[in-house]
């Protein structure tokens, strides 16, 4: 008797929803002169945002892929490539904030991320897209999941409350090439620094931390990736139309 494969309960395929209960996190071209305009337009900038690595015959897994738009991207470039969402249940990490309504904001974010993820599959069935999606907990992420050649943390690690564990449950299932990119703050130096920009003035529950560059070099060197190299990219935040200062990292196996 043929086992079941203890990966395959992990992958989701849903089918495709109807474009009015789309949330289009990022901007995107639907047909030739018709396009979405998301949160952010990362069309531009693109190869930048990704460190300018070849995706061409790679294995990749994206952690966090909001709608898609990089998982489509780099299967565009060849690459085979597989995404990872948490299940709804947990979703991301929530900032302790005394005195605010986290059950109301809980509610109210579980429909963005849901009208989000749908985006994920209006795209995904427009293109007729091979990318394939797991929910599972990034955290720890499952053995049964495989390796790859490639790992991708696209402004995920701000949102964590512990982004140091995010890398390394993504790390253990890389072989060669860790990409990281996060907001660039350049005010923060040049140490391996994280700061928490949580603060108990500001009613956000969603966001954690700033990190300087080498914060993630040295995170990633500990890990085993030790050839690391640092770009310095702006991407367009079409909520506000500020180009916003972004870093990546991009780091291989010693």
């Amino acid at each position: 008797m043929k086992l079941p494969d203890p990966a395959a309960t992990l992958f989701v395929l849903r089918p495709p929803p109807p474009v009015e209960t789309c949330l289009f996190y990022h901007s995107v071209n639907l047909s030739p002169g018709e396009e979405i305009t998301g949160t952010w337009d990362l069309r531009p900038r693109v190869d930048a945002y990704l460190g300018h690595v070849d995706f061409s015959g790679r294995s990749v897994l994206e952690i966090g892929p909001a709608s898609g738009f990089l998982s489509f991207h780099m299967e565009q470039r060849g690459a085979k490539v597989t995404a990872l969402e948490p299940p709804m249940e947990h979703l991301w990490d929530v900032v302790p904030l005394a005195g605010f309504d986290r059950a109301g904001w809980r509610t109210d974010f579980s429909k963005t991320i849901t009208g989000v993820r749908n985006s994920f599959w209006y795209m995904h069935h427009l293109h007729g897209s091979q990318v394939k999606l797991i929910e599972t907990d990034p955290q720890a992420i499952p053995e049964a999941v495989g390796t790859f050649d490639i790992g991708v943390l696209a402004a995920v690690l701000l949102h964590c409350r512990a982004p140091f564990n995010l890398i390394e449950s993504l790390a253990r299932r890389v072989r060669k090439t860790m990409i990281i990119t996060e907001l660039y703050d350049a005010s923060l130096g040049e140490e391996p620094l994280s700061k928490l920009i949580a603060r108990s003035t500001i009613p956000q529950v969603d966001t954690w931390w700033a990190f300087t560059p080498n914060f993630i070099v040295n995170a990633l060197g500990l890990l085993g990736f030790g050839e690391a190299e640092i770009s310095v990219h702006h991407q367009l935040r079409t909520i506000d139309g500020l180009q916003v200062p972004m870093f990546t990292v991009v780091a291989h196996r010693s």
